[in-house]
């Protein structure tokens, strides 16, 4: 007789189960710890004595996850005969797991406020790759020699066995901070811990610290200050340095309080509570804990200082600052990516972090290239990355996204393809679902009605193509009366149509629309931001078409413009934009699923991850149960997997 413990674990990362491994090893528990698709599964020796004090353990070992959720317990009279997944052997890019935290607050630790301090089942791994394979050898790390501890873990230690950045303070990586007259150079433990001690009082005084983290350069400040050379502190990150008084300041669910400590730490998008917070960011912050070492350690420190929160905005490592904290070592950073939650959902809205690298299937031996992205075969396996982490390969084929500059004509079987295409496939193939008859949505800046008819994708109901260029003379001619419209716009908003009618470079309509409602956040994220706000229920309706079912973006934003001039709150415009949406969507969907005979609908683009928007496509095509990406963004990024099944 087996009892087995079983949790829920909706991902192929192997870190979860490999530090129960290591957990049960340094306790000397027999058990067997196996990970299939959607969970992991702890088999023990039901006469076990030492059964619940091992689990009442993990939970000081195992760190929360975004993938990790019920669990249950039963009794077997054999070991269940599953699938597992397969073992990765990839550089991480997640927070420090407990024991590591552990290490790093620990005064007798040799890793006593070092930043750097990982394992091979956590923490910034990834920043520190330059090739392949992940070895010592090909990393930043390589001309730095570990000391006699250090090589002492690396043979025996069931958390470092063979790591390849093992460091410390002794053999590790060094900080400075530098002021306008003078450096300070971190030498040992209390050096270590002076300069974060130091960088957080500064903060708290109303200074600004330039902070090279494993994310790259960021600018932190207390955005209770107003800061010469920061537009608008509104448009910074919070970052939550106390998670105790959280609520006080943030109006946040379980599922989104779980989602910020995970250790896989995203950015989310959450309500704002308090009235300062209100004051400073509107009703709604992207806001982040501390996702790496540096970040932690430092709100380690803020925390003593009074500091509940701070802010950050990214930036290189030009931008000015009263002081600069920062290490001699290359780093190859990743774009941090954003969570979107609605209830039980999550979904990855873009970004790169904690998604790649990523081990794929990839039958056909090709590589595919798309926004800085690439998939290449190594050792009998695909691997999807920054393209600057490979070498050269030979390839029978290369697809390269259509937008990507620096790839023409350098194969002989090259092809381009779309987003939207790419986009599509991935979802497909994620869901079993290649091969089938579908109808796609694709919303990320333009909005396409798409057809896969089993073989390829079609963009079925094109945008009509929208060029912010010439804007005026393109709504004045779009119907009679629109002439009119323009002059009395010009009249009520004579700043705003100046911008507008000097517009430079190609803009999106969401960009477009933000200037128009004069919001701070000129983008998507802003639109989404102020859509938030709004409590109530229904929206206006906004135009969405002109002809043939197909989405004008000069009617859409003539329709803005005439309930401006009506002065509708923007809010109550921003929230009633994505039920218009919702509402286009819903009707015109189920009509292409009967004209094709497939009830397969899938949805990719960035745009849907927005409460409004998803709330209202639930309302309308729920009963089709709509696909979406799972593993990974369903924004731009999944079109370099997508591309595998073109």
């Amino acid at each position: 007789m087996y009892f087995i413990f079983e949790i829920a674990f909706s991902s192929n990362k192997n870190y979860i189960a490999n530090l129960i491994r290591a957990y049960a090893k340094q306790e000397e528990m027999e058990v067997d710890v196996l990970q299939t698709v959607d969970k992991i599964l702890m088999t023990f020796k039901e006469e076990d004595e030492n059964l619940e004090k091992f689990l009442l353990g993990m939970e000081n070992v195992i760190p929360a996850s975004l993938f990790l959720d019920k669990g249950k317990h039963y009794f077997a009279d054999k070991k269940p005969a599953l699938m597992p997944v397969e073992k990765l052997d990839l550089p991480l890019n997640i927070a420090p797991c407990p024991s590591c935290q552990k290490e790093m607050f620990d005064v007798s630790s040799r890793r006593y406020f070092y930043p750097f301090t990982s394992c091979t089942n956590c923490g910034s791994q990834h920043p520190f790759l330059t090739k392949y394979p992940y070895i010592r050898a090909n990393t930043t790390m390589k001309f730095l020699v570990p000391c006699k501890a250090c090589e002492e873990e690396r043979n025996s230690h069931t958390l470092r066995k063979d790591y390849p950045l093992i460091s410390c303070i002794d053999c590790g990586i060094g900080l400075r901070m530098l002021d306008k007259d003078t450096e300070h150079m971190a030498l040992n433990k209390g050096d270590y811990r002076q300069l974060f001690k130091s960088s957080a009082g500064a903060i708290a005084s109303g200074k600004t610290v330039l902070m090279k983290t494993m994310h790259g350069y960021r600018k932190l400040f207390n955005p209770k200050t107003t800061h010469e050379g920061i537009k608008n502190n509104g448009l910074s990150t919070l970052l939550i340095t106390n998670a105790a008084n959280l609520n006080e300041h943030l109006m946040i669910v379980e599922q989104e309080f779980n989602a910020l400590l995970s250790i896989e730490r995203p950015l989310l998008r959450v309500a704002t509570k308090s009235e300062e917070m209100k004051h400073i960011y509107g009703s709604s912050v992207l806001a982040k804990y501390p996702d790496d070492g540096m970040s932690m350690l430092l709100a380690g420190e803020g925390v003593k200082h009074g500091l509940d929160y701070m802010a950050y905005i990214e930036c290189d490592s030009t931008e000015e600052a009263d002081y600069l904290v920062d290490f001699d070592m290359p780093i190859n950073s990743q774009k941090d990516i954003k969570l979107f939650i609605n209830q039980d959902t999550k979904l990855f809205v873009s970004g790169e972090r904690i998604v790649f690298p990523a081990k794929v299937q990839n039958n056909k031996k090709r590589i595919s290239i798309a926004h800085d992205l690439a998939c290449v075969p190594i050792e009998n396996k695909s691997i999807i990355d920054s393209l600057e982490v490979f070498d050269a390969v030979e390839t029978t084929e290369l697809y390269v996204l259509d937008a990507e500059e620096g790839f023409e004509n350098i194969h002989s079987n090259q092809h381009r393809f779309e987003q939207y295409q790419a986009s599509m496939m991935s979802v497909l193939s994620e869901h079993y679902k290649v091969g089938q008859k579908a109808i796609g949505v694709h919303f990320d800046g333009t909005l396409n009605f798409l057809y896969y008819n089993g073989k390829k994708v079609i963009n079925a109901v094109p945008t009509i193509a929208f060029e912010s260029d010439n804007l005026w003379e393109k709504i004045s001619t779009l119907r009679e009366g629109s002439d009119r419209l323009v002059g009395n716009y010009k009249k009520a908003y004579p700043e705003v149509w100046e911008r507008l009618d000097n517009l430079a470079g190609d803009m999106d309509i969401f960009e477009v629309t933000a200037i128009t409602l004069g919001l701070a956040d000129e983008s998507f994220e802003g639109i989404s931001a102020e859509a938030l706000s709004f409590l109530g229920k229904g929206g206006l309706q906004i135009d969405t078409r002109v002809k043939d079912n197909r989405f004008d973006n000069y009617a859409f934003l003539t329709s803005i413009m005439s309930y401006q001039l009506g002065d509708v709150e923007n809010n109550f415009m921003c929230y009633s934009i994505y039920e218009s949406f919702g509402d286009y969507i819903g009707e015109l969907v189920p009509q292409l699923c009967d004209k094709v005979g497939s009830n397969i609908v899938v949805l990719t683009g960035e745009t849907f991850g927005n409460q409004s928007l998803y709330a209202r496509i639930q309302r309308t095509l729920g009963q089709k149960k709509p696909l979406m990406s799972k593993n990974f963004p369903i924004g731009k990024e999944n079109a370099v997997h997508g591309a595998l099944y073109l």
